[in-house]
């Protein structure tokens, strides 16, 4: 029977800024925009298509999540929905042993029982929704868990979850505990995975495994294959080409083979906290980054204030919707339904036409959503991040507030604001700039915080670049004489605005980093576009002045090449972009080489990409600009200078069987028809 096992826990927190529905540039994510890009790119992708090597050359890649026994909740399925559906239906081929997990990653023993049960309810819906079937098992977000927990999942259909070593009493792997049943991870190998050095000797990693009593079970963050180790995806697609009959997942293990023993849970434990759950309530040693001599102190007086916070918000939220609503307890777990249609018009009026109490007028609707809202963003003010890191000015708190933020300013809820600075004023931080959680929230938070006008004043900047999107806003453009008439919808909460703004109000230091990299771009590229045409009647000349001078010393020869270079690129890019052209493509190329050109082809790597995925069906141009690409790489000599074709390795995979010429697989470094 199979029965090694490796879990991965695939999560990121909701990062969207609530005032825009977008998530805005991180700059300790760089290159990228944001951690979010940053680890798809590192993790969720390459999970996907991992390649298994021999001899330097792909021979096959293969699909870790059809493999993975594994987790991926809302935060991260909604981000990829919006940002990558590509790679959903790659999710998806793993839907028959993927894991259930809470909605935004609470600590649910520290949760309110009914809160507990909103953040159980919204994951399993959401797990329906993007996987299509009922989960059996469930993740407990950071493995924190007590016996009130394992009732409620059991209330609502789970049948089996995972713990460590140190959660359970018992003399097996494999147990029932409080009528659900318990995988127990492998504490030693599950360490040397994310912390060791296992993922680098998978052929040790599988034999340890091999030799273990089974079940054997590897539990262990998704992020570790590629992020936290890079190319660790590459041990997976090891491990599950050479031994394909060993390996299972949780799920079909559960469905062959049930415990036949019994355990004693030991509450109030998680995964990552030797001191049980005081990582997210106490200063008890546990974190991430930060310097020697820093503390935790903050964590305390956070909670107590966010809690003291939560108390009022339902109290307030709940007097309205009883106003409006039959029953708004069960209302509240259907609301799910709402954020899961991302707020469409017919979610909403399904919504109030099974809860309503009457037909609501509009004003009505907006304080039924607001309500609704303010409930969703407080409990993503719970979310496990805002505690798990070394400061209280760490990305990840500073977004909890946000949410905060926005659930008062949702409620007007001033004596809530006062409530939380005052616990804010006693949590104290380890950088002096911010003194404590006040500091915090006076010069991180708050400058988060957008007014509607400042959003129709980017909604004009927008409309001006032929942009169509900002966040999750609706809006519409109207240009007058002097000025501009904006209409503004929010979705979320149904509340529109209308702004006559003039030119003079117009400022591009009130537009959001991400949109305003939108903006810039759109007027870079009529500019380029612009400077191509204007010089294209000169591109002769210089080309004629550039080749006859380049062997001699001539002052002005550098301004010359700067000139030629910087339009060749241009059109470069523009061939690329239109895709249709190769012959001109590698002309152009030719041109370059005779002039002594560097056209710095790198930094048109995704365009490159881009054109080669257009032309898989057309194969003598695909071959074309893969010899054209190969030999730039190869005169580029080194890997940062060179165009990666990574993502066009696997699509020409998936297609394999389909693609008769055999050079374009030797180009790409693959074997055309691996043992499937």
């Amino acid at each position: 029977m199979k029965n090694l096992i490796i879990h991965g826990h695939f999560y990121q927190p909701f990062r969207e800024n609530p005032y825009l529905g977008e998530i805005p540039l991180e700059e300790s994510a760089h290159p990228f925009e944001d951690w979010n890009e940053r680890i798809y790119r590192e993790c969720y992708l390459p999970v996907a298509y991992a390649h298994y090597r021999e001899n330097g050359t792909t021979k096959d890649i293969i699909n870790g999540y059809k493999h993975l026994s594994f987790n991926m909740g809302w935060t991260l399925t909604h981000w990829l929905e919006k940002k990558h559906p590509e790679l959903l239906e790659k999710v998806k081929e793993g839907r028959g042993h993927a894991l259930a997990s809470t909605f935004n990653h609470t600590i649910l023993p520290l949760d309110p029982l009914e809160d507990r049960e909103v953040q159980i309810v919204w994951g399993i819906r959401a797990y329906e929704r993007f996987f299509g079937r009922k989960p059996l098992g469930f993740w407990l977000p950071e493995l924190a868990v007590d016996e009130e927990t394992l009732k409620l999942l059991k209330k609502h259909g789970i049948e089996f979850v995972i713990l460590a070593p140190h959660q359970v009493k018992g003399n097996a792997k494999y147990l029932w505990v409080e009528d659900l049943a318990v995988f127990v991870y492998d504490g030693g190998l599950s360490h040397g995975v994310s912390f060791g050095e296992l993922l680098v000797f998978a052929e040790k990693l599988h034999q340890l495994m091999k030799n273990k009593e089974p079940p054997v079970v590897i539990a262990t963050d998704g992020e570790t294959f590629g992020h936290h180790k890079k190319f660790g995806e590459l041990a997976l697609a090891y491990l599950f080409k050479k031994y394909p009959d060993d390996f299972t997942t949780l799920e079909d293990y559960y469905r062959a083979q049930k415990p036949n023993q019994r355990g004693e849970l030991v509450p109030y434990t998680s995964w990552s906290c030797v001191h049980g759950i005081e990582r997210w309530r106490s200063n008890c040693g546990c974190s991430v980054g930060g310097l020697p001599g820093w503390h935790q102190k903050w964590r305390a007086p956070l909670r107590e204030g966010l809690e003291n916070l939560r108390t009022m918000v339902k109290e307030k939220a709940y007097s309205t919707l009883e106003k409006y609503l039959r029953e708004p307890k069960l209302a509240l777990l259907d609301y799910v339904d709402v954020i899961l249609e991302n707020y469409s018009q017919s979610a909403k009026e399904d919504f109030l036409r099974k809860h309503a109490k009457r037909r609501l007028s509009a004003n009505e609707i907006v304080e039924v959503f607001k309500s609704l809202s303010a409930i969703k963003y407080m409990h993503f003010a719970f979310s496990s991040d805002g505690w798990f890191f070394a400061d209280i000015s760490g990305i990840e708190t500073v977004k909890n507030l946000l949410f905060a933020k926005r659930t008062i300013d949702l409620l007007e809820l001033e004596d809530g604001e006062r409530v939380l600075r005052e616990s804010l004023q006693q949590a104290p931080s380890n950088v002096l700039a911010y003194g404590n959680g006040l500091g915090v929230w006076e010069k991180l938070v708050k400058p988060q915080v957008y007014e509607p006008k400042t959003i129709a004043k980017t909604a004009v900047f927008l409309h001006l670049s032929e942009e169509k999107t900002l966040g999750r806003w609706e809006y519409k453009v109207q240009e007058k004489e002097e000025g501009f008439y904006v209409k503004l919808k929010d979705p979320e909460t149904e509340e529109t605005f209308s702004f006559e703004i003039e030119w003079e109000e117009l400022n591009l230091e009130e537009v959001r980093d991400r949109f305003l990299g939108r903006i810039l771009k759109s007027w870079m590229e009529s500019f380029e576009e612009g400077y191509l045409s204007f010089l294209s009647d000169y591109m002769h000349l210089l080309e004629e002045v550039a080749y006859y001078s380049k062997s001699r010393n001539f002052e002005f020869l550098e301004d010359v090449k700067d000139h030629v270079e910087l339009l060749l690129r241009l059109k470069l890019k523009e061939l690329l972009a239109k895709g249709r052209d190769v012959k001109a493509i590698k002309e152009l190329f030719y041109r370059a080489q005779q002039l002594g050109l560097d056209l710095k082809a790198h930094r048109l790597s995704k365009h490159f990409v881009k054109l080669c995925l257009s032309k898989l069906e057309e194969e003598e141009e695909l071959l074309e600009i893969l010899e054209l690409i190969k030999d730039y790489n190869t005169k580029a000599g080194r890997f940062e200078l060179m165009i990666d074709l990574w993502e066009v390795q696997n699509k020409v995979w998936e297609r394999r069987h389909s693609i008769k010429n055999r050079k374009i697989f030797e180009l790409l470094n693959l074997q055309p028809y691996a043992t499937e």
